[in-house]
């Protein structure tokens, strides 16, 4: 059973496929920033010139699970959460769901996943709410109280998180010269690093910042992953 973790996809499912089908993973897990834009389906406005299909994903055999990055529409998202009562939430493509902030997913090993979404974006001046960023980017209070039910729901136990940015104690081992500071003031970093305290997960993976980088703290060892075509390490194959 291979199991891969991959980093921002920024809907880029052309490249995707083509991992997968080299790969043949039987598990996707991603760090948010996968490419949620169905408002812009059958434009250009994100491939640039060509139609974008936001359905273009293929599996082949595979099971893809991701969670939100701060550049998805939310709004649908959300929607279709409530839609579903929780996660995970099958998209309009079979085999690949999004997991709600709070979710777990439970690996044919046995293993527990948390899956917790969302964060600032700090480019959001110049982008249009409702189009292009959506306050619901940031994850609540609500989102972290969800998951501490759903890990008392199984067993009180996280194994692994999959988070689109990650707790302030791995983010200030980060290269300081290529992080925004603001993205440390992010709201999200707080209720992840509850999480980390909380849960004590023995592995973490998280994206956004489009670069690679690895870590032990508090018995977790974390990796922030690359995105897909930025340079650096995108994906890693679970142990």
């Amino acid at each position: 059973m291979k199991t891969i973790i991959a980093g921002d996809i920024h809907a880029d499912f052309g490249a995707l496929n083509q991992f997968i089908n080299k790969k043949r993973p039987d598990i996707l897990l991603q760090c948010g920033d996968f490419g949620w834009w169905p408002h812009r389906h059958g434009t250009d406005k994100i491939t640039r010139n060509r139609r974008f299909d936001q359905y273009a994903v293929k599996p082949g055999g595979a099971k893809i699970y991701w969670c939100d990055g701060n550049h998805e529409n939310h709004d649908d998202l959300q929607e279709r959460v409530r839609a579903a009562q929780g996660g995970p939430v099958e998209i309009p493509v079979r085999d690949c769901f999004y997991m709600p902030r709070g979710s777990i997913l439970v690996l044919p090993d046995g293993r527990n996943v948390l899956f917790f979404g969302g964060a600032m974006s700090t480019d959001k001046g110049g982008r249009v709410e409702g189009d292009s960023w959506w306050a619901a980017e940031v994850p609540t209070q609500e989102d972290l109280d969800y998951a501490r039910a759903q890990v008392a729901a199984h067993g009180g136990r996280v194994d692994i998180v999959i988070s689109h940015t990650g707790p302030l104690t791995f983010l200030r081992q980060l290269p300081a010269k290529e992080i925004d500071p603001a993205r440390l003031e992010d709201p999200t970093v707080a209720l992840l690093d509850s999480i980390l305290k909380e849960f004590q997960p023995r592995r973490w993976y998280f994206g956004h910042f489009h670069l690679d980088a690895k870590g032990v703290d508090q018995g977790c060892e974390w990796q922030a992953l690359s995105g897909e075509g930025l340079g650096g390490k995108w994906w890693v194959e679970l142990v």
